[in-house]
């Protein structure tokens, strides 16, 4: 099965045939993964949406918010031990030390994250407000099963 361009998380769920060892797993905890997961973990969580206030113009607040969460659920990962990166942690860091980036510019944050995702031996979703509408994350889900890397869904309520 071959993944569109844009998000479509609800008809993915409702594949009943993803074979003996599929690529995408649904209903996965921290502890699944753990068990699972050996390597680098791509930590895939919302922000560019996110990140921004009533005008669409990037807010610092909403940007924190979308930071210290994508940091609890790597966290948590690496409290089970593995070893979570989350790029949106990393990149909002810099993008409040300095203005000279642009923390809504997709292209760049792409091409950043690319050499991240490539490294890593699987991607992780947790169940944060707004996964499940993000481009970023889909993105980062299509990329990941092209190069037959395993990406964990977490159930509803796991962060």
């Amino acid at each position: 099965m071959t993944l569109g361009r844009t998000p479509a998380w609800g008809a993915l769920m409702n594949v009943r045939d993803w074979g003996k060892d599929p690529l995408i797993h649904f209903g996965q905890t921290p502890e699944m993964v753990a068990r699972k997961a050996a390597g680098l973990i791509y930590v895939a969580t919302p922000y560019t949406k996110l990140a921004v206030d009533d005008a669409g113009r990037w807010s610092q607040v909403e940007s924190l918010v979308a930071a210290e969460r994508a940091a609890r659920a790597s966290c948590r990962l690496t409290a089970l031990g593995l070893t979570a990166i989350s790029p949106i942690v990393q990149a909002a860091a810099m993008c409040h030390a300095s203005a000279a980036l642009d923390p809504l510019d997709v292209v760049f944050w792409t091409r950043w994250c690319a050499p991240l995702l490539s490294r890593s031996s699987a991607v992780v979703i947790p169940d944060l407000p707004g996964w499940d509408q993000s481009d970023g994350i889909w993105h980062e889900a299509r990329e990941a099963v092209g190069m037959n890397k395993p990406v964990f869904v977490y159930a509803r309520g796991e962060v």
